[in-house]
């Protein structure tokens, strides 16, 4: 028999699973511009590990985007506006590992892209709306959270309006 003592020896003496180092990655909504990059620029043929660190983001963010499960409504004819090239160049700038990851390369492309016409930009705007895109900014004029529809404040049950019911023998009865 083993003494209780030995037992708890045993279970401190086992080494404790140590997680994965969390990567350093730029948070928030990656501009469409820099999806664009991502899914069809000169970088779309590097593996999925390369592109991630190129891009500051996680692999699974750039296989969704590979593999077209987000931002569907960023196709190749893709031209973005003066303001969405800013956001990308200022969202490519916050990279934690700017000069490591060799970001610069993504900021020459960026730059290279020409800016959408009003006709283009208005026709993206209307894609992106019918399919349900979202905004960079919030209806205030804040940058807009990352995440989707499944962190939103849970809505107030309906109540459900009943017609008043006269109170007389009958109905009582009834």
């Amino acid at each position: 028999m083993t003494d209780v003592n030995e037992v708890t020896e045993a279970a401190a003496e086992t080494p404790k699973k140590v997680g994965a180092e969390k990567k350093d990655i730029i948070h928030g909504r990656m501009p469409v511009a820099i999806v664009a990059l991502a899914r069809f620029g000169d970088t779309k043929g590097e593996p999925t590990k390369v592109q991630a660190d190129m891009f500051g983001t996680t692999v699974g963010k750039i296989d969704d985007i590979k593999k077209n499960r987000n931002f569907s409504y960023v196709t190749a004819d893709f031209r973005p506006t003066a303001e969405q090239k800013e956001a990308g160049l200022a969202w490519l700038k916050t990279h934690p590992y700017y000069d490591k990851a060799g970001t610069d390369k993504l900021v020459s492309e960026l730059d290279a892209i020409p800016v959408a016409t009003a006709e283009e930009a208005a026709q993206f705007e209307t894609v992106r709306v019918a399919a349900r895109g979202q905004t960079p900014v919030t209806k205030e004029g804040e940058p807009a959270n990352a995440g989707g529809g499944n962190r939103r404040a849970p809505k107030a049950p309906k109540v459900k309006a009943s017609t008043p019911v006269e109170a007389t023998g009958d109905a009582l009865l009834a």
